[in-house]
């Protein structure tokens, strides 16, 4: 019994000490479309979730903005000034248009409003 004990721990140090690199990749701005607005809008989004999330969306322009205001309502996103809207609005359509998904197999957040 003590050796299984023994073994069970040591599995578990071995997964807690493990570089955290081994488990998932870090998300960086470097990884997305290099479109104006890019730094920013990783900025802005990285702070809830993982940018797969907003990249497997794929929508134009008014999805985009009605998902800002869904998120800022639903889920106390801090509401970006009208310059900054602006341009995670831009970003955001030229990255990640309507084709993004069809193209990828992506997922669609089931949560995301709807057109």
């Amino acid at each position: 019994m003590a050796a299984l004990h023994s073994l069970r721990m040591a599995a578990l140090a071995a997964i807690l000490l493990a570089p955290a690199g081994s488990f998932a990749q870090e998300e960086t701005p470097e990884a997305l479309p290099d479109f104006r607005g890019r730094d920013e809008t990783f900025g802005y989004c990285i702070g809830c979730h993982s940018m797969k999330v907003v990249g497997r969306q794929g929508m134009d322009r008014v999805r985009w903005d009605e998902t800002l205001n869904w998120m800022t309502e639903k889920h106390s996103m801090p509401a970006p000034d009208p310059e900054m809207r602006a341009i995670l609005l831009d970003y955001l359509a030229q990255a990640f248009p309507p084709k993004a998904p069809a193209q990828s197999g992506g997922w669609v957040s089931p949560f995301a409003p709807k057109p």
